[in-house]
């Protein structure tokens, strides 16, 4: 058995950074959300211990928001993932995963300034080329 969930308050951690661009200010908030996968590894027979476990991974995305419109919105990171396992089989209320992934808050917001911090250049890169587009 295999679950996917999406849980959008497990790393509700957001920051905002603002840019000045051609005289501009524009502010871009970066949003990390967690997609959780888990299965059931392990048997369970009759007469015996179960020998289930329900292993989780959490991978942390980051999205970037801009306050002028969605036009350069886009999800900019997925790179940092979190695992473990817990016994027992995985079922849809458990939620092993948003249990565990609190314990990781600190990491989850210093992961969420290092993205925001490297999307700097780029960003910069994505509103010159739309300002150059615009005034041609």
């Amino acid at each position: 058995m295999s679950l996917t969930l999406i849980a959008l308050a497990a790393a509700a951690a957001t920051h905002s950074v603002r840019i000045d661009h051609g005289g501009k200010p524009v502010e871009a908030t970066y949003s990390a959300r967690a997609e959780f996968r888990a299965r059931t590894i392990g048997a369970k027979t009759p007469n015996r211990t179960d020998m289930q476990r329900c292993q989780w991974t959490a991978t942390i995305l980051v999205d970037r928001a801009l306050s002028h419109g969605p036009a350069l919105s886009r999800t900019v990171s997925s790179d940092k993932q979190f695992s473990g396992s817990e016994h027992g089989a995985c079922t849809p209320g458990r939620q092993s995963g948003e249990r565990n992934l609190a314990r990781h808050e600190g990491e989850i917001r210093d992961h969420l300034i290092a993205v925001a911090q490297a999307d700097r250049a780029p960003l910069l890169a994505e509103l010159d080329a739309v300002r150059n587009l615009a005034s041609n």
